[in-house]
């Protein structure tokens, strides 16, 4: 029978994870899918993994391709997919095993256009859902009232908790902008959100994204601050073209205090590999930015303990060496 669902997988230096996470997506209890495995110019043994596994199961295929980008990587797995519907996994993550059977039952018992899920990070023995109550919706006019905090809860942007429409994507000529090192998938979902009619979220988790040191990506990461600075820019024209400019200041009062202080505690966490002159870069540009620095401060004021309070005082004050000073010491011993 031929493939309902087409599910990419990019790939790149992910030998660790790579097997558990094909044995995720193969252990499905819907069978009707392929997997498209992208190697993108892998250095280590994952595309010997990839072959593999392609050579045991007829339902995957592996595409080979120089070191171009998970965003090049998606847009090849796209152009290959012969199911009704896409979806995307990452390479060092796990699939739940009824993931691919509640979403398709969904998006063809009621034609949908788009079915989006909940899903949990997991770090080791923790673990944090990322969650919003179901809901269905007939046009894009049903979904505003649930935008502000399906967004805060990280739903809206993630590509791996969506399952869309394949003749959406290829008769609109949507494809990831492989000129962006971060926000491919941001502007991706954008694009697509403006095509939808008709959309349902089950409030079930049926993915988990690992955090895993290994595979942390510098550049994007010490990018945090511009990325969330283009991000809100790309929404607002989102919002505005769509008619929905009033969500907007709503919306950037909810996520700038988030943005901030999460981007403060990247670059004050020791266990973190960036030097000393990255994270003093990092929390100068913070400062300067009285938005963002305001925005901090609102998440800083109610954290205990005589850390918190030091780095407190020393963001208040705009000191980047005195709030670097503890990662220094540690650094030193």
């Amino acid at each position: 029978m031929a493939a309902v669902l087409s599910c990419i997988m990019p790939v790149y230096n992910a030998e660790q994870f790579l097997e558990k996470s094909i044995e995720s997506v193969l252990n499905q209890s819907f069978a009707w899918f392929e997997l498209i495995l992208v190697d993108d110019g892998s250095t280590d043994g994952s595309a010997k993994i990839c072959a593999e596994f392609s050579r045991k199961d007829e339902r995957i295929r592996m595409i080979s391709q120089p070191n171009r980008g998970a965003a090049a990587a998606r847009n090849a797995g796209i152009q290959a997919a012969d199911g009704r519907y896409i979806t995307f996994v990452d390479a060092d993550d796990i699939l739940c095993p009824k993931a691919f059977e509640k979403t398709v039952q969904a998006m063809e018992n009621h034609s949908l256009d788009l079915v989006s899920f909940n899903f949990a990070f997991c770090n080791g023995e923790s673990r944090t859902n990322a969650e919003y109550p179901a809901f269905s919706t007939q046009s894009l006019e049903d979904f505003w009232p649930h935008f502000i905090e399906y967004y805060r809860a990280n739903l809206f942007f993630s590509l791996c908790n969506k399952v869309y429409r394949t003749q959406l994507i290829k008769g609109c000529c949507l494809s990831f902008d492989e000129t962006l090192r971060t926000g491919e998938d941001i502007q991706f979902n954008i694009s697509y959100f403006e095509k939808v009619e008709k959309m349902q979220h089950l409030d079930t988790v049926y993915y988990e994204y690992w955090h895993r040191t290994q595979s942390l990506t510098r550049t994007a990461t010490l990018d945090n601050m511009e990325t969330g600075q283009r991000v809100l820019r790309t929404v607002r024209g989102f919002l505005e073209q769509c008619g929905q400019a009033a969500l907007y200041p709503p919306l950037v009062a909810a996520q700038i205090p988030w943005d901030a202080v999460n981007f403060f505690d990247l670059l004050t966490d020791s266990s973190k590999p960036y030097t000393l002159e990255e994270r003093q870069a990092g929390l100068e540009k913070l400062f300067r930015n009285e938005i963002w620095h305001a925005a901090l401060m609102t998440q800083l004021k109610d954290r205990q303990g005589s850390y918190n309070k030091y780095l407190h005082w020393a963001a208040a004050h705009k000191k980047a060496k005195m709030a670097l000073l503890p990662v220094r010491l540690k650094h030193r011993s």
